[in-house]
């Protein structure tokens, strides 16, 4: 299988059923949440770290949702949203991760017409860790999610500049939540674009079915992909056992997309 697929896992998950990694040896990208990263010890840490080393495995991380709001306006809550992502940079550190994934926790509700001071706490939040994550050597990637257009991840990853910070382009995500053509937000996003996640759903909810068994047209996607010469690191998130095994066939009917 391509070096660049990885599949979303959830630690406990993982922990429960390690056997199924040494089945199906794929690269993970471990998701921690913030009661995740509250529970777990270093014993739990270093069998993950050997389960994927004994199978030469890549891991990266995919950072705590759960009430993470970034640019949130009380300095309180900011306060906990970086605490738990610092957590999970040491964690991915810990595992021999890669890069850990974060959402900006931006509302389009609550927060609508209140871009500019959020994504001016957004930028400090990004900075810090961003920061961190050099230290460690590991690189950031900023997920889009409810955002409807990709102006506010855009502008935040441009305020703050760094190398190891790029972004993360959720399709599933974006068919659901986005309220810009997906051709348009590619090409606001090309240059920034490291890591894509793919799942599908019917628009309705983020059903996180296998692709090709909902309604994103991933054949307009990838030719997107390839017409902006972007060659990501691909995380398929099944959420069960029969969208995995689904996901796997996608993937050896379409080994062209994913060279």
């Amino acid at each position: 299988m391509n070096a660049n697929l990885f599949f979303n896992v959830p630690i406990d998950f993982l922990l429960t059923h390690e056997h199924l990694l040494r089945q199906y040896p794929v690269n993970a990208e471990v998701f921690v949440d913030g009661e995740d990263l509250e529970r777990v010890d270093e014993k739990q840490i270093e069998r993950v770290r050997k389960l994927f080393e004994e199978k030469h495995l890549r891991r990266r991380v995919h950072g705590p949702i759960s009430e993470m709001v970034l640019g949130a306006f009380d300095p309180k809550i900011r306060e906990v949203s970086r605490s738990r992502f610092l957590q999970a940079i040491g964690f991915a550190d810990a595992i021999g991760a890669e890069s850990v994934t974060l959402h900006s926790g931006f509302d389009t509700i609550s927060k609508r017409n209140c871009e500019e001071r959020y994504t001016e706490n957004l930028v400090a939040s990004l900075r810090l860790l961003s920061g961190e994550a050099e230290r460690r050597k590991k690189r950031l990637m900023l997920e889009n999610t409810f955002e409807a257009a990709p102006d506010l991840l855009c502008e935040a990853l441009s305020q703050v500049g760094a190398e190891n910070l790029k972004l993360c382009f959720d399709i599933a995500h974006h068919h659901v939540f986005a309220r810009v053509p997906l051709g348009d937000w590619i090409a606001r996003c090309a240059p920034l674009i490291e890591e894509v996640h793919i799942t599908d759903n019917r628009g309705e909810w983020d059903d996180h079915l296998a692709p090709g068994t909902g309604e994103i047209d991933f054949a307009a996607f990838f030719t997107l992909l390839k017409e902006h010469a972007i060659r990501p690191v691909f995380t398929f998130e099944p959420h069960d056992v029969d969208a995995f095994v689904e996901t796997l066939k996608y993937i050896s009917q379409h080994p062209d997309y994913f060279m």
